[in-house]
C-alpha cells in the first residue's frame, strides 16, 4: 500500500491559519495585526523542522500574546498546535487547554470541600427552630 504518512504539521499549520484569518477579519489597529503575523510568521517557520526551536517560539507565542491574549488562547485550544509547540509552552510555564482538561477527570465543584467541622453540621440539616440568620429571624426552608 502505498499511502503517504499524516504530517503532524498539516494540523497545527491548519490552527495557525485560522488564527491568521481571525487577526486579519478582525478590526485591530495595523500594529496589533503587524504583531499577531509575525508571531504567526515566526510559529511556521518552526512546522517544517524535525524540532522547534523552543526560543524562537517562546518568543513568538509571547509575541502573540501581547499582541491579543484571545488569540493566543485560541492557538493553545487546538491540540495539534500545543503538542507541537509543547517545549516553548513547557519552557514559558503553560500548558494547551485540552493537556489542562485532560488532568481533571471529572468537575471538581460539585465535591465538598474537605477540611475540620468539629462537630457542626450544614445549616440544611439543621431543625427548623435552630436554622436563624445571625440576627435570629428564620431562614427559608431548604430546596428539594
Amino acid at each position: 500500500m502505498t499511502s503517504q504518512p499524516v504530517s503532524r504539521d498539516d494540523a497545527a499549520r491548519a490552527a495557525l491559519r485560522q488564527v491568521r484569518i481571525v487577526a486579519n477579519r478582525v478590526s485591530f489597529d495595523s500594529g496589533t495585526r503587524r504583531e499577531v503575523n509575525r508571531a504567526i510568521d515566526t510559529l511556521e517557520s518552526q512546522l517544517g523542522r524535525n524540532q522547534v526551536n523552543a526560543t524562537d517560539t517562546a518568543r513568538a507565542l509571547e509575541l502573540l500574546n501581547r499582541a491579543h491574549p484571545g488569540l493566543l488562547f485560541a492557538l493553545l485550544r487546538d491540540r495539534a498546535a500545543s503538542e507541537r509547540f509543547g517545549a516553548a509552552l513547557r519552557e514559558l510555564g503553560l500548558r494547551g487547554i485540552q493537556q489542562r482538561l485532560d488532568e481533571v477527570p471529572s468537575s471538581v465543584m460539585a465535591e465538598p470541600i474537605p477540611g475540620p467541622t468539629h462537630g457542626r453540621v450544614h445549616r440544611d440539616e439543621l431543625p427548623s427552630e435552630e436554622r436563624v440568620d445571625s440576627t435570629g429571624r428564620p431562614l427559608p426552608p431548604p430546596r428539594g
